[in-house]
């Protein structure tokens, strides 16, 4: 049985499945090593234009790196281990192409912090966040929480380590959707976005990712050279192309 599940569930969406059910999808080194090369080859694959990521069983996306092996390694190996993952989670976080995080059950640990690297996240009444690292004398996603749910909520719950069901983390902008479906509501976000040109959702992503700390004339500007260069504008007939066949069909 494979760790990660690829499938092709609509035109242009890749799912890939954290497929561990019998430890609620923990995440082991191998797990995080093939969900970046399965990144990869996405990253290279035009008929890929946005992908799921969701954790196989109703019970939990994921419930975070995998302690059993953690507690095999020697100091070293796990101090290796976790610089390998830094740099494996950097390139999940810049990966070019969206990613939708399905998160139908406990996203635990690490299980929240690729959730949170996602750029959207979908769940439902059974989801379950939580950032556990204070627990156990550590810190997590100190870099990117406050971006997505403002300062003092992720204070809150980065140094309180408190569960936020579904509902919660919707309302304070921690789950971009809400249904009790989340796999169905996972697609048909991520087939919107493989609708979407992408050229544009890529620079839309960068802009986003290089913006925190700088003024706020520099991210205006970035954008407006994006705009007039890597997208290489094009005439507003050719944009707006729908517009103006509707417009020759229905003059009045």
């Amino acid at each position: 049985m494979t760790d990660l599940v690829r499938e092709r569930p609509a035109p242009g969406v890749l799912r890939l499945t954290l497929n561990r059910p019998q430890v609620r999808n923990a995440i082991s080194l191998a797990l995080q090593r093939e969900l970046d090369g399965a990144l990869a080859a996405a990253a290279h694959d035009d008929e890929v234009r946005a992908v799921i990521v969701a954790g196989a069983g109703p019970d939990a996306f994921s419930a975070g790196y995998d302690l059993t092996e953690l507690a095999a390694m020697s100091p070293g190996e796990a101090t290796e281990g976790m610089l390998e993952r830094e740099e494996l989670l950097w390139r999940y976080l810049t990966f070019p192409k969206p990613i939708v995080a399905a998160v139908a059950g406990a996203a635990h640990g690490a299980g929240t912090i690729l959730a949170a690297c996602s750029d959207l996240r979908v769940g439902g009444p059974a989801t379950r966040f939580t950032v556990t690292a204070a627990r156990y004398g550590g810190a997590n996603l100190t870099w990117l929480l406050d971006s997505l749910i403002g300062a003092g909520r992720a204070r809150d719950l980065l140094m309180t380590s408190r569960a936020v069901d579904g509902a919660e983390a919707h309302r304070i902008g921690l789950l971009s959707r809400y249904d009790g479906d989340v796999a169905g509501l996972a697609l048909e976000a991520a087939t919107e976005l493989a609708g979407q040109p992408a050229e544009g959702l890529r620079e839309i992503k960068t802009l986003l990712l290089d913006g925190p700390g700088r003024d706020l004339r520099t991210r205006y500007d970035r954008e407006n050279t994006v705009g007039r260069t890597t997208l290489r504008p094009r005439p507003v007939t050719d944009l707006f192309s729908g517009f103006f066949s509707r417009s020759r069909r229905d003059p009045s």
